[in-house]
This record gives structure tokens, C-alpha cells and sequence, in this order.
């Protein structure tokens, strides 16, 4: 939790000493079975924000007005949420610790003990058991990758930084097809990743979509129908999908192609390529003034103008 100033705890403990010496020692009842007891329910016990913030005091500045400490330091937060011991648990082990240890640190945790911490209040977000099964959990991240839980970022849910320059971070590959000759606005800063894509949720072939096709025609409504003739593309087992014939976050080929001009309908329609009736024209199946309606038409089978 970053650099602790040694002098901060050595005063703090000097000071307990001496409030000790005053009240006086004493022996619990019991013999050693009580003394144990005695001390494991020291260990457990909290010291508040105030006395942590002495020694971790790169956090003290504006700590009280942070939007994610708001409900940790009001009254109506349970005492086990309350300041940084609601998520780090208590801290008097670890002030009494020579080596700062003693203390729950997200950063040294893997699997579910990483997240648990958060997912005491962001339950509503996801459930942690539904987080181990994404990829960004199987790759090793956890909330505090993308999120910033300390100090005010500026950014919305405590984000580290813009959603876009977060996710690019990692994801080159998808960064390196923005920069393709067709790509959707995400570097104009017209689009975004999570427009597209939810980070908590999604496992599986189309991992992360909020929600597959629909995603696409919620902004290209002329694409949606319904049509009289209806165009089904089979290219992922069966399965409809504008994918099919377009890469979603760039494409050297029009309109963010998979494939260039009549090759894209060849992958389907493969028939075609050796049939008379379909001479050599110039351009495409669409441009040479044939299938202009290739979405889905309401006059004709095959999509003819």
C-alpha cells in the first residue's frame, strides 16, 4: 500500500506504550488459554483511518472526500466496512509488526481472495464467482488493474484512467485495427470500448459482448429488418452474425470487411465462382448493380435491386 514512514509508527507505538504503563498492566483469568485469547482478540482489533493515515499519509490528502470513502465514513456503514480496515481488515497486528505485515494486501492475493474485498459492496456489479470465470480474471487482473481505490483519478468509478486508453493498454492488437483504413471512431474519441463490450461479465466464444448482433443494430438500424427475405450467414457453425462478413474493430477492406469484394460472398457462396451467369463484372456482387440489398431485402430472394 505503498511506502510506510517508519518514524509514524515507532511514534504511534511509543505512544500506546505509555498509555499502557499508565492504566497499568494486567493478567487475564484463565492462565495461558486466556492470555492466547487475549491477544488473538488484540490482533483483531481496529485502529481506525485516522491512526493508518498517519504513517500512509501519500493517501491522507482529500481521503475523506473521495466518492468510495463517502459510505465508509458515514454512520450508516456497518463497522466492519468502515474506513481502510473494512477492506484491509484490522490493524493492530500490523502496527505491532516490525515488517508491516500482518495485513490483507489485494495486491499479494490471487483468485478469489484479490476480489472478495470489493465484492463485499459491488455484489450488485457481479457476483465473484461469475468474475473467475472471465477472461480478464483468468488472465490475472483484478479490480485494482483497472480501478483506482485510494485517490481521486477524475475519471468516472474510480477508474485509473479513460476507458479507451485502459483497455488499449493491453489490447494492441485491437489498438493496431483502429488504425486500419476502415475502423470504427474509438481513437476519434467518437466511440468507446465499453459501447461494445461489458469488462465484468461474458465467458466464452464472444467473451465480454454485452450483446452480440444487436450491439451492431442498436447504431446501424437500417440493418435491422424484420425483412421479407432475410439474409442468413453461416460462417460461425450456423450461427447469424455480422462478424461474419465484418471485423468489428478495423479492416484494411471497406466497410470493415473480412474479406475484399466478391471474395467476402465466395466464402458462402461458392457455387458462383464457376458458374456462366456470373461472368466477371466490374466491381462486386453488390457494386455491379445486383445484390445491392444483401442485408435483407423485401422484394427479392436474392436480394436484386
Amino acid at each position: 500500500m505503498g511506502l510506510v514512514r517508519r518514524e509514524g509508527r515507532v511514534m504511534l507505538m511509543a505512544a500506546m506504550v505509555t498509555i499502557a504503563a499508565a492504566v497499568g498492566c494486567w493478567t487475564p483469568a484463565g492462565g495461558a488459554e486466556a492470555k492466547a485469547g487475549a491477544a488473538k482478540g488484540k490482533a483483531n482489533e481496529r485502529i481506525g483511518a485516522a491512526v493508518c493515515l498517519q504513517c500512509h499519509s501519500q493517501f491522507e490528502k482529500g481521503w475523506y472526500g473521495l466518492r468510495h470513502n463517502r459510505y465508509r465514513t458515514s454512520e450508516s456503514a456497518p463497522e466492519m466496512l468502515q474506513g481502510c480496515e473494512g477492506c484491509h481488515g484490522p490493524g493492530q497486528a500490523h502496527l505491532e509488526d516490525e515488517n508491516f505485515g500482518k495485513i490483507f494486501s489485494p495486491k499479494k492475493a490471487t483468485g478469489l481472495k484479490a476480489v472478495a474485498m470489493c465484492f463485499q459492496c459491488h455484489e450488485t456489479t457481479m457476483k465473484a464467482a461469475s468474475w473467475l470465470q472471465t477472461p480478464h480474471a483468468k488472465a490475472g487482473l483484478g479490480c485494482g488493474t483497472c480501478h483506482e481505490m485510494h485517490m481521486d483519478t477524475k475519471q468516472p468509478a474510480l477508474l485509473r484512467d479513460k476507458t479507451t486508453t485502459l483497455c488499449l493498454s493491453c489490447h494492441r492488437e485491437e489498438e493496431a485495427a483502429f488504425r486500419l483504413n476502415s475502423h470504427h471512431p474509438v481513437l476519434e474519441g467518437r466511440m468507446g470500448c465499453t459501447d461494445c463490450h461489458d469488462p465484468h461479465v461474458g465467458a466464452g466464444k464472444r467473451a465480454l459482448l454485452k450483446v452480440n448482433d444487436d450491439k451492431c443494430l442498436r447504431c446501424h438500424l437500417e440493418k435491422r429488418g424484420p425483412f421479407a427475405y432475410e439474409h442468413q450467414t453461416a460462417l460461425h457453425a450456423g450461427e447469424a452474425s455480422c462478424a461474419s462478413c465484418h471485423k468489428p474493430h478495423g479492416s484494411p477492406n471497406p466497410r470493415l470487411g473480412t474479406y475484399y469484394g466478391r471474395g467476402m460472398c465466395l466464402q458462402c457462396h461458392s457455387e458462383i465462382a464457376g458458374d456462366a451467369r456470373h461472368r466477371p463484372r466490374v466491381g462486386n456482387c453488390w457494386v455491379a448493380g445486383c445484390h445491392s440489398r444483401f442485408h435483407g431485402s423485401n422484394a427479392n430472394r436474392f436480394f436484386l435491386n
